[in-house]
């Protein structure tokens, strides 16, 4: 029997690319899982991270709420305690944006937590509070705050 070697050759060579094709079809299908397991594990943090600012808001609710309506109405204690709870607010804020301008959470989240955000900012106290350490957070955090 008389081997026909470029015969051979061309079969092994779309062997080889059917080979190929197959891995980099796994490849995508590990990739694709990889990212949405990254995505729940950063859900999974900011909804932890959420929590305890939840927890700390609520232990100073009279704090908080009273700050929202009148940073007037509070003590200068009461003030300093305020200014941390915004703060606290909006590094959970600042830690939804940086996840999500990493690509690693969907628009859908996204929006949920700029539209919490743009609820507590609706607040006077919370707003003036805001202003006055706006500039501790980086450039592109408050100009999507400001909208431009």
């Amino acid at each position: 029997m008389v081997w026909d070697w470029t015969l051979v050759s061309a079969i092994a060579t779309v062997i080889g690319v059917f080979g190929g094709l197959v891995s980099l079809g796994f490849l995508i299908i590990g990739v694709r899982r990889n990212a949405a397991a990254v995505e729940g594990s950063t859900v999974q943090a900011l909804m932890i991270f959420e929590k305890d600012v939840y927890a700390l808001l609520m232990a100073n609710a009279d704090c908080f709420v009273r700050g929202c309506g009148d940073l007037a109405q509070l003590t200068d204690v009461d003030r300093f305690r305020f200014d941390r709870l915004v703060n606290a607010q909006m590094s959970l804020f600042y830690s939804a944006f940086a996840q999500f301008s990493q690509k690693l959470m969907d628009d859908e989240v996204w929006d949920a937590y700029r539209s919490a955000m743009h609820e507590d900012l609706a607040q006077p106290g919370f707003l003036a509070s805001w202003q006055a350490m706006e500039n501790n957070y980086p450039a592109s955090f408050r100009r999507m705050i400001s909208g431009t």
